[in-house]
């Protein structure tokens, strides 16, 4: 700077100052230029709030659709464990009257046995008792062939009248 004059420093400054007369002027289409596209930029950002409430709502109508989602799944729920308790319960029962027929079932089958049992006992002693009749007739007729006879064989017995029981 010392090598410049006087002259050539206040003509310099004088051109600065020009330029910076001008700048205002420049800057106030740069600062409208700047505002139109800030009310752009704050419209569409209008524009995206109103895109987000609408979204938002729509949310919160889902969200609460969910709710009433997630209480009819809880009554569902709540109605499946009813009804696998109820399943519980009815098993159980199953379990009971399975045990009970199976006590039928030992039961019947004693009572089979029992039933084969007498059966064999009453075919045995009607073969034994029939037997024994059988004899007990042969005997009879031995006995009837003998009685008309008589002791030596030849006369038959006269028969026997009925007796009558004693006075009292």
């Amino acid at each position: 700077m010392t090598g410049r004059t006087l002259e050539e420093r206040v003509t310099d400054l004088e051109s600065s100052m020009a330029v910076l007369a001008k700048l205002p002027g420049q800057f106030d289409a740069f600062r409208g230029d700047v505002l139109a596209r800030f009310e752009q930029i704050d419209r569409r950002f209008e524009q995206v709030d109103a895109r987000f409430e609408q979204i938002d709502a729509r949310f919160e109508q889902v969200d609460a659709r969910f709710e009433q989602i997630d209480a009819r799944f809880e009554q569902i729920d709540a109605r499946f464990e009813q009804i696998d308790a109820r399943f519980e319960r009815i098993d159980a029962r199953f379990e009971q009257i399975d045990a009970r027929f199976e006590q039928i079932d030992a039961h019947l089958q004693q009572t089979d046995n029992r039933f084969t049992r007498l059966e064999q006992r009453i075919t045995s002693e009607s073969e034994h008792l029939y037997a024994r009749m059988r004899m007990l007739h042969e005997e009879l007729i031995d006995r009837i062939r003998i009685g008309r006879e008589g002791p030596g064989g030849d006369e038959p017995k006269p028969p026997r009248g009925r007796r009558r029981s004693p006075k009292r």
